[in-house]
Formats: structure tokens, C-alpha cells, sequence
């Protein structure tokens, strides 16, 4: 998958084009069984008079892996916060970055590589948010597996979901004091029957991939272990990213996005339900297949999920120089080209688009269930 366009998006952490692949397959498995149209939610409305416009970038259409777009909207949350949200339309084959470089929006859902690579290329690109505090990119083995950590694929055959995940997994290898050499790699794709059949026959004994990956073998009956490096599998997916003029001048309307979204991201948190019947309604396209849409929500709020429910979005330093150091023996970063993460990351508005009524958000949900 490509992060940071350009570059292999394996040799990298994969996470906006991997949700991006997720939310496509997530609509392709259902295609066609019905012709329900979905209304575009999340994608902004005019937040009643005197709204903030605030145009924004995601890796993907309105989906349920975003569901607090949708719930801010549903529940009335960006009104509440006087924003207007206007979602740019997701281009794969243009970064997240520059959608910030262009002026075509005023935040960005980007990937940590994306934003690190950047700014060592003299961009002044940072994060002020971060809503995912999971890698989904990694290396999985069956539930069963006798391989209990990355160390025992010494000697086993790694499926890959493409020729470019040979960087990611070199770069784990590496970590884990594992030569490359020792490991043989078979490209098998994507399909989930396909995998499932080859770790069945035993033609591969681990897979690397994305949670996109990992959502298609589950559909198959196939139970997975993750053996990701732990400090691997921290590293954020989709840190929201800003110039530091448009913060300097649209501070007031961001602020009030985010804390739209943060109570959008709680929700999730803790009424499921009310996530799944808001995104029923805004992404049918989503559920025409009951297990990929299930799966889906499932894997959204799971990633979703902050180490601190008081400071949803928080900036974690060391899972950024983790990235660096992932970038770097990769080969997709020159040791001489490193940044410093510090300055990087901003976080002065995490306490700030914190600070509302968490039992207020939780009754708002609790009204919008009962209808």
C-alpha cells in the first residue's frame, strides 16, 4: 500500500491507503445487492448560521472506518461547536500533505510517514491530533500457529499482499535481530479465500498485510494472531495534520472540529449501537454485506479506541521516533535526513477540544437511540 506517494506503502506504515483499500472493499463486497442510494454523511452541511467552514481531507468517502464524522454530523455536534465541515474528495494518487501544500484543505488525515518524510523535505507540515493509536499494517499467523512473536518466522514463508510489503517486513525482521535472508516471501495477494487457502496448505506460515487484509480472512473463518513488534504496532494511523499559518488563522474553527469529532469518536467508545445505526443510514453501501459492514465497525472502534479516554487525539513522541526508526531501516528514510519529532508535533489543543461534558455526550447518544 502507499503511504507518502512515492513510496511503497508497505516500506512505509500503509495506514491511509490501507483504510482507503478497506472502506472500497467494504462497499465492493456488497455491490450489487441492492440500489439503495447512501447520502453522503460526513461529508458537512451548513452547521446552522454563523458557521466556521472548515474543509478537511480523509483517506476515504464518508465511511463507517471514519464514523466520527458521521456522528458529529448526526448528532449535531459540529453545529453545537459552530463549524461547517467540508470533506475534500479522497485521490489516492495525491498525498495527504498535499492537500495541505495545494490550499485544498484546511486539515488532513495523514499517515506519520507522510507527515515525517515531508517536513525532511523542508515542509512545515505537523500533527495537532492523532484518533488512531494502532498500526494497521503488521504481520498476522493462524490463532493456532505454533510461531508465538515474529522471531519464529526464522526459517518459515511469509505471505505478502504485494512485492512492496518486503520492506515493511525486512524493516520488522530487522528489529527483531532477524536476517531477511532467513525468511523466504511468497506475494500472494489480497483475496481473502486465496490467503486463507494457502495458510491451510501450508504454503505460508505468516502474513503481512493490512487490517483491510486481515478483515477479508476473518470473513473466511480464518482466526488470526497478531505477532506485529509491539512498539510497531503502536505507531498512530492517520494523525490529523496542519500548516502552522491555517492553525495561526482558522485556530478557533479547528478547535471546534476537533472537539466535534472527539465527542463523535466517544460515542463509539460507548454505544455501538447508536454508531451502527447512524452508519447504516449514512453508508448503506457499506452493509449490504452484513459481515464486511459488522467487521468494519468493529475494526473503527477498535482503532479508534485512545489510551486515555480524557485526552482523545493525544500525541505519543516515542511511537513517532518508532516511525522514524521504521522509515529509516526500511530504506525509505536517509539516516542524514531524520527530523526532529518534537517539532513535529503540536499538541496545544488536546486539552482544549477535550474539555466537554463527557454524561452530556453519552445522554445525546442514549436520546438519538431511543428514537
Amino acid at each position: 500500500m502507499i503511504g507518502f506517494k512515492g513510496v511503497p506503502r508497505s516500506a512505509s506504515f500503509g495506514f491511509r491507503a490501507g483504510l482507503a483499500v478497506m472502506a472500497a472493499a467494504v462497499m465492493a463486497i456488497g455491490a450489487g445487492c441492492g440500489d439503495d442510494d447512501d447520502d453522503g454523511g460526513g461529508g458537512g452541511g451548513d452547521g446552522g448560521g454563523g458557521s466556521q467552514e472548515v474543509v478537511y481531507n480523509l483517506p476515504t468517502p464518508p465511511s463507517t472506518l471514519f464514523y466520527p464524522a458521521l456522528v458529529a454530523e448526526e448528532l449535531g455536534f459540529f453545529e453545537e461547536e459552530g463549524v461547517s465541515p467540508d470533506l475534500a474528495p479522497a485521490a489516492e494518487e495525491i498525498s495527504a500533505t498535499a492537500f495541505l501544500d495545494n490550499g485544498d484543505a484546511d486539515v488532513s488525515f495523514a499517515d506519520v510517514d507522510e507527515i515525517i518524510l515531508a517536513r525532511s523535505k523542508g515542509g512545515e507540515h505537523q500533527a495537532i491530533f492523532s484518533p488512531q493509536h494502532t498500526n494497521t499494517a503488521g504481520i498476522v499467523v493462524p490463532e493456532d500457529s505454533d510461531i508465538q512473536d515474529i522471531s519464529g518466522v526464522a526459517g518459515q514463508t511469509v505471505g505478502l499482499e504485494s512485492e512492496e510489503s518486503t520492506r515493511f517486513l525486512a524493516a520488522m525482521l530487522d528489529e527483531a535481530g532477524i536476517n531477511p535472508d532467513d525468511v523466504e516471501t511468497a506475494v500472494v495477494g489480497t483475496s481473502g479465500p486465496l490467503i486463507a487457502q494457502t495458510l491451510e496448505d501450508g504454503e505460508i506460515q505468516a502474513y503481512v498485510g493490512n487490517a483491510s487484509d486481515f478483515t477479508a480472512l476473518s470473513a473466511n473463518d480464518v482466526a488470526l494472531r497478531n505477532i506485529t513488534p509491539e512498539n510497531v504496532g503502536r505507531i498512530d494511523g492517520n494523525p490529523l495534520a496542519v500548516l502552522p499559518d491555517t492553525l495561526a488563522e482558522k485556530r478557533e474553527a479547528i478547535v471546534g472540529f476537533l472537539r466535534a469529532w472527539t465527542k463523535g469518536q466517544y460515542v463509539g467508545q460507548v454505544n455501538r449501537e447508536v454508531v451502527e445505526q447512524i452508519s447504516r443510514e449514512k453508508v448503506p453501501a457499506e452493509w449490504r454485506n452484513e459481515v464486511s459492514g459488522e467487521a468494519a465497525l468493529d475494526l473503527a472502534i477498535s482503532l479508534m479506541e485512545p489510551d486515555d479516554p480524557d485526552r482523545i487525539g493525544d500525541l505519543r513522541p516515542d511511537v513517532w521516533d518508532t516511525g522514524q526508526d521504521v522509515l529509516v531501516r526500511a530504506g525509505v528514510l536517509e539516516e542524514g535526513d531524520t527530523i526532529d519529532v518534537q517539532e513535529a508535533l503540536n499538541d496545544e489543543l488536546i486539552e482544549e477540544i477535550n474539555d466537554w461534558d463527557r454524561a452530556e455526550v453519552e445522554a445525546a447518544a442514549e436520546e438519538y437511540a431511543g428514537g
